[in-house]
């Protein structure tokens, strides 16, 4: 691929991923952490030299790297459907790219609706998800994480009695406080 064309690969990754939404909300609300920006853009280069350095790169495949990065650098999973749509989209950018098809490229890419947050809902969470998420690992058995709890106020975390050291207490709700782990003083 020529320089030029490279350059329109590079700039075509760039401007589907800017505006993807997941990406931007992952960006935006800081999922990767202080660095969501850096990480952003590592993703645009990381997926310019994959194609650039193999051949034949299928959909299912940058579908499946999408995914592992936001998992992995977002903690973010896309459940909306759009992961497909954006690796067809870079993998049939890449192609125009390949047989220098500047025009079909640019019109392709203003085709591009643009990426409008103010549209975006969270998902609303059921109680069974709720429920997953509170048991979670706790069934594994040496979980040493701690988890959250949303059942005890804070004036009584500070001063933890032996009793919630102890014991573990189910709420009402579902939720459980799990005591401290360690040494009793």
């Amino acid at each position: 691929m020529a320089a030029s064309m490279g350059d329109a690969f590079r700039g075509a990754v760039d401007r589907i991923l800017g505006n993807w939404p997941v990406l931007k909300l992952a960006v935006t609300h800081g999922f990767g952490g202080a660095d969501s920006q850096a990480k952003a853009e590592w993703l645009v280069g990381a997926i310019y030299q994959w194609f650039t350095e193999n051949a034949n790169i299928e959909t299912y495949e940058l579908e499946d790297f999408l995914e592992d990065v936001l998992n992995t650098e977002f903690d973010t999973i896309a459940d909306d459907g759009s992961l497909p749509e954006v690796a067809k989209m870079i993998c049939g950018c890449y192609k125009l790219c390949q047989h220098g098809d500047d025009v079909q490229l640019r019109e392709r890419l203003d085709k591009l609706p643009p990426c409008n947050l103010a549209n975006c809902q969270p998902a609303a969470v059921t109680e069974q998800e709720l429920g997953h998420i509170s048991s979670g690992d706790e069934d594994e058995g040496e979980n040493n994480a701690p988890s959250l709890s949303n059942s005890t106020p804070p004036s009584q975390q500070q001063g933890d009695t032996e009793e919630t050291m102890e014991t573990d207490q189910v709420e009402d709700d579902g939720w459980t406080t799990v005591g401290k782990k360690g040494k009793k003083r």
